[in-house]
């Protein structure tokens, strides 16, 4: 039987767009689904480093408690007195008032003397103590995550042990166990030494114990989440384990207890706290699905003691997820159906026109969206069909183009809006938790001001007050990176700017091996900046190179009119290892650091990028591994330059 070009026309188009239909369909929801699930996985990575922040902060504020109790002249006094009956009672309010579990002193042998509840048994010896023993060997704070024995617990309150013990429950794809409940207190603690006159006196230790308290956890959920919910539940939980065991959490049962006493799953069991590492991946936590990370928490030895963990129901993405391909889905069949319809209102005459329009039709498929199809209006013996077809083609040609632009722009400020939520959040927070300690460095530094008679002393507790003001503006720049604020820029010299910066930093303690070369050229013109953003970039630059050479090596300091005469250049030059090559591409983004947890939160040179950027200016950085990093920094020139 012998076919009509019609129908072969006809039937080829048929072939074409059900192959191209399915495959597309296929290869879209698949990609769909992964992009969504990395996403996600993503998102919650960051919110781990946002609870990890606030899990930290928490140490910090622990720890500088028990400074200031330490540092306190009337808790001095009692000790040397040997009044452990004051000793208790300052001890006892400040550890209300401070909203503190734990505030004890032991003498200069870890034997304790002193606990913040007067009928509180004393003369137990705390040397062993992971806090106390650290504190009294090195003669300076100390603040970790500790496991403390039931024993030890009833040592500083009954009321702790209660909190402490609680029964292990049955929990679904947890690890086999013979244990039935927990005795022993995971705890925040943080300990510092009591010294006159250069002699140790004894040490402070105060501490919060984990277990029930939702503080942590709340302030996390509420930091990452802001009460967001789905289908009634909320949206993300955070948990604390000690061992494998539930201790504080937001996770909730039917009824709305919170699932206290609950394990972790035995997978994550075995990659968090057998084999030590972060682990981000969908899991089953009590009875729900969610999407997870888990990072260990260790002990000051090293040794992990506990998971600190965040979630967000895996239900609200699974159904996004399946809206997303069913949605593309059914655009990709109603593709082919008018398709097919269109096909079976072909004929011999428009065999040209088609194949055009097929031709057409592969480019858009191979990605050359900007081709369109040629319109003509109709002709005597050609259908009004055909011209409605072509226009429909370049309609859905510029639906596919505009669709595409308005997911890249909105996936660009989502990921923009995203990270400047963060960063605005962190920078509050840090703002709050810096603010805190440097009133109080401010404050005694005015105190001991006035107590010293010598005039070099004085002058010496005088830039300690400088100093600590400058830490504010340093916080305030911050915020001001994370807000956008414009430079408050006044006509300045480069070269003073970077000497500055140099003089403030070379006699800190990690600069005594460290050589620094200038080679500043002296005829630069002045240019419009703000000073203090710019002494923040050189500052973090200068900083970051000597913390990477370790204390050893050369910093080399250039300042020079670049080519074309429209820009200052300043280079910053180090001996130090180099940056791999693929981390180059990385280092401005925010919360993007290889430092370790604590040493760094990533935002030094992201925040320097800002600075630069907002004085019209370009930051760029060369690298090669075991021969040093260079940052390349232009500041344009007004047009009508000041002379020096």
């Amino acid at each position: 039987m012998v076919l009509s070009l019609r129908t072969k026309l006809a039937a080829s188009i048929i072939v074409v767009v059900l192959a191209m239909g399915v495959v597309s369909t296929i290869v879209g929801t698949r990609l769909f689904g992964d992009s969504i699930v990395r996403q996600v996985q993503e998102s919650v990575g960051q919110d781990l480093n946002t609870a990890e922040l606030v899990y930290s902060s928490g140490l910090r504020e622990i720890e500088t408690y028990a400074q200031i109790a330490a540092d306190a002249h009337e808790i001095e006094r009692a000790i040397l007195n040997g009044d452990r009956a004051t000793l208790s009672a300052l001890l006892s309010s400040r550890r209300i008032h401070w909203g503190l579990d734990v505030l004890t002193a032991t003498d200069a042998a870890g034997v304790v003397i002193a606990r913040s509840a007067l009928e509180a048994p004393v003369g137990d010896d705390r040397s062993n103590d992971q806090i106390v023993r650290r504190v009294i060997e090195r003669r300076r704070p100390v603040a970790g995550t500790v496991i403390v024995k039931g024993r030890e617990l009833a040592l500083e309150s009954p009321a702790l042990v209660e909190r402490a013990r609680m029964d292990i429950l049955e929990t679904p794809r947890a690890r086999p166990s013979a244990q039935t409940a927990i005795e022993d207190g995971m705890m925040l603690r943080a300990g510092a030494p009591v010294a006159a006159n250069g002699q140790l006196l004894g040490t402070i230790y105060a501490g919060i114990l984990l277990n029930q308290s939702q503080h942590i956890v709340d302030r996390v959920k509420e930091t990452a989440y802001r009460g967001e919910t789905w289908r009634g539940k909320d949206l993300g939980a955070a948990t604390i384990f000690q061992g494998d065991v539930r201790i504080a959490t937001n996770v909730l049962t039917a009824d709305g207890r919170r699932q206290v006493g609950t394990r972790v799953s035995e997978d994550v069991y075995e990659r968090v706290i057998v084999n030590g590492g972060r682990w981000i991946a969908r899991a089953f936590v009590v009875d729900e699905w969610y999407m997870t990370a888990y990072e260990p928490i260790r002990d000051l030895d090293g040794d992990v003691v506990g998971i600190l963990s965040l979630g967000v129901l895996a239900g609200k993405f699974d159904a996004v997820r399946r809206q997303t391909v069913l949605t593309f889905a059914g655009v990709s069949v109603a593709g082919m159906a008018l398709a097919l319809i269109i096909a079976s209102l072909l004929s011999n005459g428009i065999l040209k026109p088609i194949r055009h329009l097929a031709m057409a039709a592969r480019d858009i498929a191979s990605g050359k969206i900007d081709t369109r199809v040629d319109v003509a209006p109709s002709t005597p013996g050609v259908p009004d069909e055909l011209t409605e077809l072509a226009e429909a083609f370049n309609s859905m040609a510029d639906s596919i183009v505009e669709r595409d632009v308005k997911l890249q722009e909105n996936a660009r400020k989502m990921t923009e809006s995203k990270k400047l939520a963060t960063l605005g959040q962190l920078a509050a927070g840090i703002a709050h938790e810096i603010n805190n300690p440097l009133g109080g460095i401010v404050m005694y530094s005015h105190m001991l001001r006035e107590e010293l008679v010598r005039p070099e002393n004085r002058e010496n507790v005088e830039k300690i007050g400088r100093e600590a003001d400058r830490c504010k503006k340093i916080v305030k720049g911050l915020l001001d990176f994370a807000r956008q604020t414009k430079p408050e820029r006044t006509e300045s010299n480069i070269n003073h700017v970077l000497k500055e910066v140099i003089a403030l930093v070379v006699h800190q303690a990690m600069f005594r091996n460290i050589e620094i070369d200038n080679d500043h050229n002296p005829s630069i013109p002045l240019v419009d900046i703000d000073v203090t953003q710019m002494e923040e970039v050189f500052m973090n630059i200068i900083l970051n190179a000597a913390q990477a050479m370790d204390g050893r090596g050369k910093i080399a300091t250039v300042t020079s009119i670049a080519p074309g005469g429209s820009y200052i250049e300043i280079v910053i030059s180090d001996t130090g290892p180099g940056i791999p090559q693929e981390h180059i591409d990385k280092i401005f983004e925010p919360f993007y650091t290889t430092k370790e947890i604590g040493r760094g939160t990533g935002l030094g040179l992201s925040i320097a990028y800002g600075i630069v950027e907002r004085h019209h200016g370009s930051i760029r950085v060369e690298s090669e591994e075991g021969k040093g990093t260079t940052f390349f920094i232009l500041i344009p020139i007004p047009e009508t330059a000041p002379e020096m």
